[in-house]
């Protein structure tokens, strides 16, 4: 048998994306039988990725409860399919994760082909599970310097930094004399990028909003680094690059948002962008001035079977290690600490790679009836304990499965009685019949052995109710954490915004503080029209991070208590009006009441008033805002 982990549904109801987060759960499945040129992997590790937290989320295409997860996974090759070559078995393999591209350096020759493994419904085999049958053309030999964690890191980090460096970003872009930028190091892809480049003699820089990342990147080859929330980031990240160098050859992006917007002022003219993910927003807007600079933008996703190869070769070769952040060496029935490693990396705390070793913990063996052979009635002792036997198994044993599945407790307590009245009839047959020298070790056996797999049914119920319970709490933790992060969430809102109300007042008219600046700097904001409320905001909540301290002072006279009010805008954004006219009078009209109580506030969002509609607080109280349709 083979356990496997699943998502399972909420409520029996798949989840609104985004808007759910699915528990785990164990399945315990047949053993698979390898066919044609498929091997038997038996999986000693497997490692998570981003993918597996949105399955979670139900925020990945074709999320299903029927496949297991996981597409990142070592193992041992434990049985051939009859066309497979024999030379596998024994051997220690990673697996590709993806199958169905060949060797196209554009994409997938069919792109309706290619399929990634875990957690899906166009791909039917995940690495979190015990044993998984595989084509034996997706396997490669695990890398010899590398720990069997260090392996289950390497598959999907491994082929997707690969292509979005080497094939993507260029190889003469990535080597030697080259300047290379990682943004938003610290996820796997990023550290092997870092890996691959380092490797290859290229200056590397990083950046992170964790200082600790940075400097941990550092550690491992990188140049330098900033933090991308201090303000002239960019000025001080290409003061780090090395004599001769004024300008980045390539930056390996796997966030998306403004990328170009920031890339154009790093990147050489030819430069290239290569972006693998687009966790901040799923659009980048193409400016103007990338097109001037003949800056390349290249999207980039996993790989071909041929850049894995090609990928695990260079690993080979150069004795690089993945980064793993974290091992954790239990079964995959341990939800509670498989939760753990998910909540690591859905708060961000990781640095490289998660990774479970589930081959090396002891198993819980399945429980499987033994046959029970007629014994041959040459002597009258074994015709009795075979006669006792039966009447045990044909007349107690449906009584007790009954028991089971009611109450695994009592059942569990019958057992040992069932097991000691076995002993005493047995016991007391030996001696009525005086006869030890007609004992039968084959009918003691066959009597012991029934009563202990009427006991080792019991302690299998016994783990299956432990398992429905563990599962119950792994969902009331995931619900309780849930909830405590909504209560953060809220208490932020009520701390910095007071109350509902002030909440859109105040986001209306930090919206209008940044169309502002992007008309004073002659800037368009994209999509700010937008009828669809959410696309419109992330255009904005893009463009208020691209506004500097110093642009609010010299263009417009405000000090840096309003550059941080900006800041906080995330915080507020989904809560801003269609129209953020309508609510001025009453946001002024609230002002002008209370300015006796809170003049500081008054004061603040006075001055923002002038500045964004060039009207006092006090008058566009009185008037409304009339003046602005006229």
């Amino acid at each position: 048998m083979s356990k496997a982990l699943y998502i399972t549904s909420v409520d029996g109801k798949p989840g609104k994306p985004g808007q759910v987060y699915y528990p785990l759960t164990v399945r315990t499945l047949p053993q698979p039988t390898p066919q044609g040129r498929e091997v038997l992997v038996k999986i000693s590790a497997a490692s998570l990725n981003h993918r597996d937290l949105f399955l979670r989320q139900h925020l990945y295409p074709g999320a299903t409860f029927e496949v297991p997860l996981g597409a990142d996974g070592v193992g041992t090759v434990i049985a051939t399919g009859p066309e497979a070559k024999s030379e596998w078995k024994g051997k220690r393999v990673i697996l590709n994760p993806g199958i169905g591209w060949k060797d196209s350096p554009d994409g997938p020759e069919d792109p309706s082909g290619y399929k990634i493994m875990g957690g899906t419904k166009f791909y039917n085999n995940g690495t979190l599970q015990e044993y998984v049958a595989i084509d034996e053309g997706e396997l490669e030999e695990a890398p010899e310097h590398l720990t069997d964690a260090e392996a289950a890191a390497l598959p999907l980090t491994g082929l997707t930094g690969w292509r979005a460096l080497i094939t993507k970003g260029g190889e003469r872009n990535s080597a030697s004399g080259a300047a290379v930028l990682i943004t938003g190091i610290g996820g796997g892809v990023a550290l092997m990028v870092l890996r691959f480049a380092v490797a290859r003699g290229a200056s590397v820089f990083v950046t992170s909003s964790s200082e600790e990342k940075i400097k941990k990147a550092i550690e491992l080859g990188a140049k330098g680094g900033v933090s991308y929330k201090e303000e002239g980031w960019e000025k001080k990240l290409l003061s780090q690059l090395p004599s001769g160098k004024s300008s980045f050859d390539a930056i390996i992006d796997g966030a998306g948002g403004d990328a170009i917007e920031k890339g154009v002022k790093l990147l050489k003219t030819g430069g290239v962008i290569s972006v693998y993910g687009m966790t901040v927003s799923p659009k980048m807007p193409f400016l103007m001035q990338a097109v001037l600079k003949n800056i390349d933008v290249r999207g980039s996703t996993m790989g071909s079977r041929k850049e894995f190869k090609d990928m695990v070769e260079f690993v080979k070769q150069q004795k690089i290690k993945p980064i793993v952040s974290r091992v954790l060496n239990t079964g995959l029935d341990d939800i509670a600490g498989l939760d753990s490693l998910f909540e690591d990396m859905r708060h961000g705390k990781q640095f490289g790679k998660l990774v479970i070793e589930f081959g090396k913990a002891v198993p819980t063996e399945q429980i499987v009836p033994s046959t029970v052979t007629p014994i041959p009635l040459e002597a009258s002792v074994d015709c009795y304990f075979h006669v006792f036997s039966n009447v045990v198994n044909v007349i107690l044993k449906p009584i007790f499965k009954l028991i089971v599945y009611s109450s695994p407790l009592v059942a569990y307590s019958l057992s040992f009685l069932i097991k000691n009245i076995s002993d005493w009839l047995l016991s007391l047959a030996m001696g009525l019949l005086a006869a030890p020298t007609l004992y039968s070790p084959n009918a003691y056996n066959l009597t012991v052995q029934t009563a202990l797999y009427d006991h080792d049914v019991a302690v299998d119920a016994l783990h299956t109710s432990n398992y429905h319970l563990e599962n119950k709490m792994a969902k009331l933790r995931i619900n309780t954490g849930t909830l405590h992060d909504e209560i953060s969430t809220l208490r932020t809102h009520i701390l910095c915004f007071q109350h509902g109300r002030l909440i859109t007042w105040q986001a209306d008219i930090l919206t209008r503080l940044i169309e502002v600046v992007y008309e004073r700097l002659g800037r368009i904001i994209p999509w700010r029209d937008e009828t669809d409320l959410e696309l419109a905001s992330r255009a904005y909540l893009i463009a208020a991070r691209s506004v500097d301290r110093a642009t609010l002072r010299t263009k417009l006279g405000l000090h840096t208590r309003y550059w941080e009010a900006l800041g906080k805008y995330p915080q507020v954004v989904d809560f801003r009006s269609a129209d953020p006219r309508r609510t001025l009078r009453a946001f002024a009209e609230w002002l002008v009441s209370e300015k006796e109580n809170k003049p500081r506030m008054y004061e603040f969002w006075a001055k923002l008033f002038l500045v964004c509609y060039e009207r006092s607080v006090d008058e566009i109280a009185q008037e409304g805002w009339s003046w602005i349709r006229n």
